[in-house]
């Protein structure tokens, strides 16, 4: 018999009972009757049987009530009594911990369960193993388990040094890291190793990846690799020659531009701002040695801003730049062509000296003297050409190279010795054998060849757009260009670029086609002839059969038939439409005389320029003039095309002849018929231009008067809401104002320094420390002959910022400050924008902000954002 329990409460305290294993689980009530027989005064008459009053059993409850309290899990009184709090806490120690106990809780069970809420093991085998590692408390060894560290000394060194798992400790220490903050962020930046990351910290870079570029650049400062990055360039080398290029960009331009002025100055001596030229010319030549890139072109802008006001040195300037232009044209072209001549001879010493040694040193000479030949660089030609000689003369090779000059000359014009010299295959037949006169069109069919390719259905495409040519024996025409170009757009080829040299060598493996004259082939020597056979042996060389020769010449004398023709229908006037003549000498410009709507001649107008192009190398420009102005700048060379109907082209084709001025037509014509149709469509496309304009016109007018209705309803809104804030805060605005005005006042008009007025005098900030900007212009001011005489300081705005996790006061100013000058005799103003916030509970005044007020209002802005500033005087 376990005791007696008051009958009210017998069973809910029971079911407590059993559920704290205070007492066996089949225990049952029952009122004794059924015990008389077995019990009978086996009791103290005067004591107590009721369990929940025996002192040694309250004394149990309230040691495990205490034990669940330090577990966390019991929140109630610890009394000694039995409730719902105490059996649900008991129930969730049995859930977290088990069972240590037998059928109830004894006093060996109720120490485990104190031992337990005393150090958080949860058995004697897991504290047993904890201590054998060296830890006192369930929680750093659960925390050491979690991290995977074996020991208590390995757990506490390394949480010393920051780390939380034994991973991350030993990567640390193998890689040299004594911190976890630094491990952390050396491996967020790829660093494997505390060497490595120390040493891209000292080079200023965060990750290895940044680091090892830079280290790979070649840079010795992160400022200039970071520059050159922005820039677009990973290597100092290729940003130290964009640097170089940009610097004789800008000296070749300021060299320019001071001759220009020099020469100009001499013709216009009363040039008024003489002096200001002069001045900014010396500045410029002072610097062309020393300045940098961007401070030569700034400089020279300057010189060019003075130049300007004197009007007609934008015209010399201009006329100057155009003649610079054709010299340096000029220039390119003789460059290109000795160049290519240097090539061609170099390369004809090649293969007639195979076996020579000085064959590697001639040919390294002749790779880079064909990559030179196509810059159109001045500087690298002339480069080029000087090296190309110093390499002739170090070779030895003048008078070889005249030899075969001199044995190419002498060649006869005749068959030549081909034939019987070489034998025959069905290869080079092509070559060797038809007419004299043929040309036989060979294609490039290694990779080498620069653009043309076949594609997977075997159709021939240049891939560039680009279609290199050579010629051998034919001489290079505007004719032949355009019928070639025209021929070429079929298989893709956009441009045509011919070289300038005849066919060599070195083109059978760098060129797309060859156009090979029969005749001018068979004289060739066999030196040079014998590459071209044996790439047709190879096959490196094949005929070109989708376009045969005798295609091109068919167009070029289609060009020339119809170029006649319209001459010989406009003399008969059997012509209705518009053409154009070509004289023989003349600006590269193009004289039209149109009596209809110009727009409708832009097109034919365009194919005329890009003709003219191909004959005079420069695309012409368009300018319209009567009839009579057209026929005397014609006469003048003004115009080197001009334009016009069937009845002005013959007017102007009899005056041109009459004054004897060659002049040709162009094989272009412009039916009256094709003119009225595009006329009308002009007209149409006007009318309908103007229509959709008056309908964008009407819609963006109501657009606009819709969004100026929303602008003033949002103004209103907005000035009527901050309205509201500043009534509501502007007592607090207002004395938090007060609080700098009268300090600033006194500090611009009086000497002596002003403590801002606070809760604590002595901790405040004086105005000098607090805005030290406004005080060294303060101080400046009698210097220059200003004294302050009054200050208007307003609110700009006022609220609440965060400081720390702290909501304080801050407010921003703007301070006007007005200033008199006795020695000038007048009034001048100046305005500053200043801020702080106000920590009141620290007597401090935190991050203090100061500019002028026309600068950095988007500054204040971002002091507003960085703070959190939550305002309580203007509506956003």
């Amino acid at each position: 018999m376990a005791g007696t329990l008051n009958r009210d409460k017998a069973k809910p305290n029971l079911e407590a009972l059993k559920a704290m294993h205070i007492i066996p689980q089949d225990s049952f009530l029952s009122d004794g009757q059924n015990l008389d027989r077995v019990v009978w005064n086996s009791f103290d008459g005067d004591g107590s049987l009721d369990l929940m009053t025996r002192p040694v059993y309250r004394q149990s409850i309230q040691r495990l009530q205490a034990a669940l309290s330090r577990l966390g899990l019991y929140h109630g009184p610890v009394d000694g009594l039995i409730g719902p709090s105490t059996g649900v806490a008991f129930s969730a120690y049995v859930d977290r911990y088990g069972l240590p106990f037998g059928e109830v809780v004894d006093t060996y069970t109720l120490s485990s369960i104190e031992q337990t809420a005393t150090d958080g093991f949860r058995s004697n085998s897991e504290r047993s193993l904890a201590q054998a590692r060296g830890f006192q408390d369930a929680a750093t060894y659960q925390q050491a388990e979690a991290g995977g560290f074996p020991s208590a000394t390995a757990f506490s060194e390394a949480r010393t040094f920051g780390f939380q798992t034994q991973r991350d400790w030993d990567q640390a220490t193998s890689g040299g890291f004594r911190r976890g903050d630094e491990f952390v962020r050396a491996r967020a930046g790829g660093f494997a190793t505390a060497s490595e990351y120390r040493s891209a910290q000292v080079d200023g870079f965060d990750t290895a990846r940044e680091h090892e570029a830079f280290r790979r650049s070649g840079f010795t400062s992160s400022n200039e690799f970071r520059e050159a990055q922005a820039k677009g360039f990973s290597d100092k080398s290729a940003y130290q020659r964009a640097e170089a290029d940009a610097l004789k960009a800008a000296r070749r331009e300021a060299t320019d531009l001071l001759s220009d002025a020099d020469a100009f100055l001499r013709l216009n001596p009363q040039t008024p701002n003489l002096l200001d030229i002069a001045a900014e010319a010396a500045t410029l030549k002072g610097g062309m040695a020393s300045a940098s890139a961007t401070d030569l072109a700034a400089t020279a802008l300057r010189l060019r801003t003075a130049l300007s006001q004197a009007p007609a040195f934008a015209v010399f300037e201009a006329a100057r730049g155009e003649e610079r232009v054709r010299e340096a044209a000029a220039r390119r072209i003789a460059l290109q062509t000795e160049l290519e001549t240097t090539r061609g001879q170099m390369a004809a010493w090649v293969a007639a000296n195979l076996a020579s040694p000085k064959l590697p040193g001639v040919v390294a000479e002749l790779k880079l003297l064909t990559d030179d030949a196509k810059s159109d660089d001045l500087d690298v030609l002339s480069t080029a050409r000087d090296r190309a000689i110093a390499a002739v003369q170090k070779q030895g090779l003048a008078s070889e190279i005249a030899l075969l000059t001199r044995k190419d000359t002498a060649v006869s014009n005749g068959a030549g010795t081909l034939p019987q010299a070489v034998s025959i295959t069905a290869a080079n037949a092509v070559l060797l054998q038809g007419p004299p006169d043929d040309v036989v069109v060979l294609y490039n069919t290694s990779p080498r060849a620069p653009s043309l390719a076949r594609n997977l259905v075997g159709a021939f495409t240049f891939r560039t757009g680009q279609a290199s040519l050579c010629l051998h024996g034919l001489p290079q025409t505007p004719a032949l260009e355009r019928a070639l170009a025209s021929e070429l757009e079929r298989f893709d080829g956009r441009a045509v670029i011919i070289s300038a040299s005849p066919c060599g060598p070195m083109d059978v493996a760098n060129r797309d086609l060859l156009l090979i004259q029969r005749r001018a082939f068979l004289a060739a020597p066999p030196s040079i002839a014998l590459p071209f056979l044996e790439a047709l042996e190879t096959a490196s060389l094949r005929v070109f059969d989708v376009m045969p020769f005798r295609d091109v010449a068919k167009r070029m004398d289609e060009e020339r038939l119809l170029s006649d023709t319209i001459r010989d229908d406009v003399a008969n006037e059997r012509r209705n439409g518009y053409g154009a003549l070509m004289l023989a000498t003349g600006k590269a410009a193009i004289c039209a005389t149109v009596s209809e709507d110009r727009g409708a001649h832009d097109e034919v107008l365009s194919r005329i320029s890009s003709y003219a192009a191909t004959e005079i190398s420069q695309r012409p420009m368009t300018r319209f003039a009567s009839l009579d102005e057209t026929f005397l700048a014609a006469k003048a060379e003004e115009c080197r095309l001009v334009y016009g109907s069937e009845h002005a082209l013959k007017l102007l084709a009899d005056g041109l002849k009459r004054d004897g001025r060659a002049a040709s037509f162009l094989p272009l014509w412009y039916e009256r018929k094709s003119l009225e149709e595009n006329v009308a469509g002009l007209v149409t496309a006007r009318q309908e231009a103007l229509r959709q304009a008056e309908e964008r016109r009407v819609a963006a007018e109501g657009e606009r008067s819709v969004a100026q209705r929303a602008a003033d309803a949002k103004a209103q809104t907005r000035g009527a809401r901050e309205a509201d804030l500043r009534s509501r805060y502007g007592a607090e605005a207002a004395a938090l104002l007060n609080r700098f005005s009268e300090g600033l006042k006194r500090r611009m008009i009086a000497q002596p320094g002003v403590v801002l007025a606070g809760d604590d005098e002595k901790a405040s900030a004086e105005i000098a420390a607090l805005f030290p900007a406004v005080e060294n212009w303060r101080r400046g001011l009698p210097a220059q002959d200003w004294q302050p005489t009054a200050v208007d300081l307003t609110i700009a705005d006022y609220g609440m910022a965060r400081w720390d996790d702290r909501a304080l006061e801050a407010i921003a100013m703007e301070a006007r400050v007005r200033v008199v000058s006795q020695e000038r005799g007048r009034y001048d103003e100046a305005c500053f924008l200043i801020a702080a916030i106000v920590d009141g509970e620290f007597l401090r005044y935190r991050d203090p902000f100061e500019a002028p007020c026309d600068d950095d209002v988007a500054e204040l802005d971002r002091w507003k954002v960085g703070h959190q500033l939550e305002s309580r005087w203007l509506v956003p």
